[in-house]
């Protein structure tokens, strides 16, 4: 089993534009809801990703006992990102995915032109704007809008 994403990959980035945003100097203490909120925020890509793997009924075996949960996240009320952080503990492995989407997944988050980080990174930059990649943490209409993108490049990697 490998790991395709991790949040705490991102942590320490997401950290430092938080202590950033917030004029925190780099030996100032976190409370355990700031260090949540990086977390969120650290791993806002890949929940992204997550909430259109449940939506498309793509995720694993053993996530799908998680039915009120998945539920949640297919009708907005739970985001992909607390989904993400909560039931698969901030990292994303490749037993999170149905088995026969999992070569569309290595390759998209593998690829360097036209991966997921690119596709992500373009969109939030022209909703967000530029260096902000770390400083939000995307609602369900942010998924909705990004969605597109991730079908598009799922589509054509089943063209191929």
């Amino acid at each position: 089993m490998s790991s395709i994403e991790r949040a705490d990959w991102h942590y320490e980035s997401a950290e430092k534009e938080y202590r950033k945003e917030k004029n925190l100097s780099d030996d100032s203490p976190l409370t355990d809801a700031e260090v949540n909120e990086i977390y969120r925020r650290a791993a806002n890509h890949i929940g992204l990703f997550m909430n259109w793997l449940i939506d498309n009924d793509f995720i694993g075996e053993e996530n799908k006992e998680e039915v009120d949960a998945i539920e949640a996240v297919k009708n907005g009320t739970l985001l992909g990102v607390d989904y993400f952080l909560n039931y698969c503990d901030g990292k994303f492995w490749s037993c999170d995915v149905r088995e026969d989407i999992l070569p569309f997944v290595d390759k998209y988050f593998q690829e360097q032109d036209t991966c997921y980080h690119a596709d992500y990174g373009k969109w939030f930059d022209k909703r967000y704007g530029e260096g902000k990649i770390y400083t939000v943490v995307s609602s369900r209409e942010d998924y909705l809008s990004f969605k597109p993108a991730i079908d598009s490049a799922y589509k054509k990697f089943k063209e191929k």
